[in-house]
């Protein structure tokens, strides 16, 4: 079959009329379970979909539409793929980069890995794997503002918690418009922010 590359980090063989049909049919199949939040994020005191949750829901289900996801390491990359039976198939590849704070190297990189395809499978999927809350928290009403003070202090910057940057980095690649909001949001050191920032570089 013949592979074409839609950009660099996106590529798919030619013919995808089978592969298609098929993610159809699972997306017919999803809108039928329900994904529930199982897990709790100390750090932000959030609850979210975990990776082992969010599989074994979707598992039966592909492969009752004849499909199957791999997902690897390759080099700076997380990679991926959906396969169909029909050998047609379509992948993906997203920058990784662990740059953890903790002292168990081995830990934080099992904990941004897990991150990593968790976000990169529900992005596969066109499923919404995200605990953000988009922007409500930071939405008011007219009352709100008018009993505002005209003036008011900057909002001091969080701490970044212990092995967060590296998730921090990985939030921040899903959306690059979320870069300079990080960086207004989070106490952060001038490599952190370069590196940041270095995401919305065109290579």
């Amino acid at each position: 079959m013949n592979l074409i590359y839609l950009t660099p980090q996106l590529w798919q063989t030619e013919d995808v009329s089978d592969l298609t049909s098929a993610l159809v049919a699972f997306q017919q199949a999803f809108d039928k379970v329900s994904l529930k939040k199982d897990a709790n994020n100390p750090h932000y005191n959030k609850q979210y979909l975990s990776l082992d949750n969010l599989i074994n829901t979707v598992r039966p289900l592909l492969a009752n539409a004849g499909l199957t996801i791999i997902q690897d390491l390759a080099g700076d990359y997380l990679t991926t793929v959906i396969y169909h039976i029909s050998g047609q198939f379509r992948g993906s590849a997203m920058p990784f980069s662990p740059t953890g704070r903790g002292s168990n190297a081995m830990q934080d990189l099992g904990s941004s890995i897990t991150y990593a395809k968790r976000y990169a499978l529900g992005a596969a999927l066109s499923i919404s794997v995200d605990t953000d809350d988009d922007a409500n928290s930071a939405k008011v009403t007219q009352e709100e503002i008018k009993q505002k003070p005209k003036a008011t202090q900057p909002a001091p910057k969080e701490k970044v918690p212990e092995n967060g940057f590296g998730k921090l980095l990985l939030w921040v690649q899903e959306d690059l418009n979320r870069v300079e909001a990080a960086i207004s949001r989070y106490e952060l050191t001038a490599s952190e922010i370069k590196t940041l920032r270095s995401l919305k570089t065109p290579k």
